[in-house]
């Protein structure tokens, strides 16, 4: 404790202690001052004053583009640095500059074989190339060298347990594969053509059906799939070929685009020498599952569908093609129009739309092309100009022995049934019907309206059963707001016609809800072409709903009709039960309307979006 005398004042004590507090503030500032200096010292000391040093500082902090200029200038400089060519090795992984890491790792091991730092960047280096038997050489070579390294062991272990896991039988891979020796061959003659895979395999379900299993567990953001620019027949390619160059000459102007890989396809089929013969020979030798090429048998399965209009309609294009080519190009008459036809079936089942050095084409791309499709992406796709091919890369994970797949995009069953051959299930928001409805001739302003039609009373939608913009078509006769903006200004009177034709930039696409009358009037009359579409199909829906759930089908060709026609049908029933159910709503008092308005806009439905959009704000406005 402390003793004060009691001749010492208060006073004094005042003071004492005052100088106490000022001798702790000065110790204060001079200990925070050292503090400031030694810091000042230490980041003057960690400063990179090198470019090198500038280089890994970048790297730190992943500036790898400022990283890849600084080592790149700094191995100008002293090309005899074995450290700098492994940090830009390490750099160009970060930057996916696969091929240039492994050169930088191979320069380093050149300069100092015996440090492990070079074979481990190598191993990194080939592993991202999908070259997994190299890489684990490189990292076996970098163990020895450095036994007890961290990330050696680790990348070591990583790649064994992955091959391990690749090692499936080739009984597990080939058996019920009754294109094996076909398939074999192409697969030899991507891989030595420098095409990789290695994680995938071909497994059949039928003698027509087949998909592209994972032989590992695939982490998401994994290239699964690099094709070399030299395997991917591009429309670049069939344009300069033999048959390209003659049908160029000739002046002929093809319809399609697809139609230049058509050609080329059947050109190099007949050639027994073709650097494409290992692929086109694993291509089906016929198109059965197509319904342009549908007996009489199938067709039945479909009457009052308009699939197969649409598939009349696509014969009838590539006849007048085929014809067309002919006429202008001699050389191209010894091909008979069937293999046109398979021409072109094969190259809209597998085209890929690809951007190779900027410029927009289409392309074949072996083995990608054998990935079926699901809704979902699964994988992303593109050409990789600085590896030079086509990339496949997953987006999610993937299990191992489970499937992997590609998507072709949203679209109804009719563009997968007349393209592609196919139908999904669940397809109901993006599945569609045909509407047809023209300008009676009765109509008092027929004529005014007429003019407004440029002359063309009739108009014909393809529309998905909804009122949404969120719709899978980019087409104007495929989208419904288009088709409800044909049907209000059919039945547009007096005012309501004056009304629209004053407004600027008027279209008749754009023509939005005009009045209760006019609403019920339209959704009366959407109802009735929706009946009347019915009547064209031989069978109910129930029937197709009862066939589906039983699943006994004659083979997937019959399925696929009686999917194709339910999507058409259950589309018709909802614009059929849409008009039952707005119209009474329509005729509310806003009273009594604002009510069910309220549960509509919290409740998220095709139904309720045109609630809110349409009847709302018409009910509202008239209250």
């Amino acid at each position: 404790f402390f003793f004060f005398p009691d001749f010492i004042s208060s006073k004094d004590l005042g003071a004492c202690a005052t100088r106490r507090d000022a001798r702790r503030m000065a110790k204060k500032r001079d200990r925070r001052r050292r503090a400031k200096e030694a810091q000042r010292t230490a980041n003057a000391k960690a400063a990179p004053d090198t470019v090198a040093d500038k280089g890994r500082s970048a790297f730190v902090r992943k500036d790898y583009d400022t990283a890849l200029k600084l080592f790149t200038q700094a191995i100008e400089e002293d090309k005899s640095n074995e450290k700098l060519y492994s940090n830009r090795s390490a750099t160009h992984i970060n930057l996916s500059n696969f091929d240039e890491a492994l050169e930088d790792a191979e320069s380093c091991i050149k300069l100092k074989a015996d440090w492990h730092k070079g074979y481990f960047r190598k191993g990194v280096a080939l592993e991202k190339l999908l070259r997994y038997q190299e890489a684990r050489s490189a990292f076996k070579e970098a163990e020895k060298l450095a036994p007890e390294d961290a990330s050696t062991l680790k990348s070591l272990e990583q790649i064994e347990d992955l091959l391990k896991e690749l090692a499936i039988s080739l009984e597990e891979t080939t058996a019920d594969n009754p294109d094996n020796d076909r398939f074999t061959t192409m697969v030899k003659w991507m891989k030595d053509g420098g095409c990789k895979f290695p994680k995938l395999y071909l497994k059949y379900y039928s003698q027509d059906y087949r998909g592209v299993h994972t032989l590992c567990k695939i982490p998401p953001n994994d290239c699964v799939l690099y094709v070399p620019l030299k395997f991917l027949m591009t429309n670049e390619v069939a344009m300069e070929s033999e048959i390209g160059r003659a049908i160029q000459k000739s002046g002929y102007e093809m319809r399609s685009e697809h139609s230049w890989l058509a050609v080329y396809l059947i050109q190099e089929k007949h050639n027994p020498n073709s650097f494409w013969k290992p692929y086109i020979d694993i291509l089906p030798d016929k198109y059965g599952n197509m319904p342009m090429l549908f007996g009489d048998i199938y067709k039945k399965f479909l009457k009052g569908s308009y699939s197969l209009t649409m598939a009349a309609n696509r014969m009838e294009s590539l006849r007048a093609e085929y014809d067309g080519i002919c006429a202008k190009c001699p050389a191209f008459r010894k091909y008979m129009f069937l293999e046109f036809v398979w021409g072109r079936l094969a190259v809209i089942t597998r085209i890929f739309g690809l951007n190779i050095h900027g410029k927009k084409t289409s392309a074949l791309v072996p083995y990608a092309d054998m990935l079926n499709h699901i809704t979902e992406k699964q994988t992303d796709w593109q050409y990789d100009d600085k590896r030079k091919g086509y990339t496949m890369i997953t987006n999610r994970g993937v299990a191992r022995g489970e499937q992997i797949f590609d998507s072709y995009g949203r679209k109804c069953n009719g563009r997968y049934f007349v393209n592609y051959g196919f139908t999904i299930d669940q397809n109901f928001i993006d599945n569609d019907a045909v509407f047809r409805a023209s300008l009676p001739r009765d109509d008092p302003h027929f004529m005014m309206k007429l003019k407004y039609l440029h002359n063309s009373p009739t108009r014909e939608f393809q529309v998905p059963p909804t009122y949404s913009e969120d719709v899978s078509v980019l087409s104007e006769n495929m989208k419904p707001r288009n088709m409800f903006s044909f049907f209000r200004f059919l039945h547009a009177r007096d005012k309501e016609l004056m009304l629209l034709s004053s407004a600027d930039g008027y279209q008749i696409k754009d023509v939005g809800p005009i009045s209760i009358r006019n609403e019920i009037a339209v959704l009366k009359h959407i109802q009735q072409v929706a009946r009347d579409g019915l009547t064209k199909f031989p069978d109910p829906l129930s029937t197709d709903h009862k066939l589906l759930k039983v699943n006994n089908f004659m083979d997937m060709n019959h399925r696929n009709c009686v999917m194709m026609r339910s999507g058409e049908k259950e589309t018709l029933h909802w614009f059929i039960r849409l008009a039952d159910m707005a119209i009474p709503m329509l005729k509310m008092p806003w009273k009594d309307l604002k009510r069910q308005a309220a549960k509509c806009h919290q409740q998220r439905s095709r139904f309720n979006y045109y609630v809110t959009t349409v009847i709302v704000p018409l009910v509202k406005n008239q209250k």
